[in-house]
């Protein structure tokens, strides 16, 4: 189970979860979300996409105290993979999931408010003794020297970083309006690229092995 987690609001976990989950499936993966979010964001990307005539992955809406019953679910039914969206907030449901995750990621935007706001998200997953892996996500366009400087901040804890860093491109606003996602509504584009490129970095991770900071920036 892959929790996408970060105690501050707007630094895209929904976008990571649903393009990861599709990301995940088209390599073979047998995958369902978990939107936990009152917000309920992934939940209506997936009626938008069930509306467009695409079922898989399915999206479920629980709380966190429902995980252990949703995660024995969704293994009889032979889900190898759930990816859950959580709520933006430190609360006891937070901890729940984290501490039932294989691997924590924590995607925040190379900004000085986002970054000064990620300890919360640190000590959540700390307490839970979980891998974590954090995502420059949102990144501006042709902004090297910023997200940089992001990787070297974020360098202060213990958690890798992923080298894949998503750049902030229309392409994903306009998959998700549709129930899509990048690497369906323009497959050969540069934002398709990038999420291929974290889901390899992240099933390396959930398989053992270790995340290489390259420092790329998209």
């Amino acid at each position: 189970m892959i929790a996408v987690y970060n105690s501050k609001g707007g630094v895209g976990k929904t976008t990571i979860v649903v393009h990861l989950a599709v990301a995940a499936a088209q390599a073979g993966e047998t995958v369902a979300i978990a939107d936990t979010d009152e917000q309920g964001s992934a939940a209506s990307w997936g009626r938008a996409r069930v509306a467009g005539g695409v079922k898989a992955p399915p999206v479920l809406t629980a709380r966190p105290a429902q995980l252990d019953a949703l995660l024995e679910a969704a293994t009889n039914d032979g889900v190898s993979l759930l990816i859950v969206d959580t709520a933006p907030h430190a609360a006891p449901g937070s901890a729940l999931t984290t501490d039932r995750a294989d691997l924590v990621i924590v995607p925040t935007r190379p900004s000085a408010f986002d970054l000064a706001a990620i300890g919360k998200a640190v000590a959540v997953v700390r307490a839970a003794g979980k891998q974590a892996l954090f995502v420059l996500n949102g990144c501006p366009p042709r902004a090297v020297a910023e997200v940089q400087e992001a990787r070297e901040a974020l360098a202060g804890f213990e958690f890798p970083v992923a080298s894949t860093a998503l750049v902030d491109r229309r392409a994903f606003a306009r998959a998700v309006a549709s129930g899509r996602a990048v690497t369906e509504f323009d497959a050969r584009g540069r934002a398709a690229a990038e999420i291929q490129e974290l889901w390899s970095e992240v099933k390396g991770a959930l398989d053992g092995g270790k995340v290489k900071a390259t420092r790329r920036t998209g």
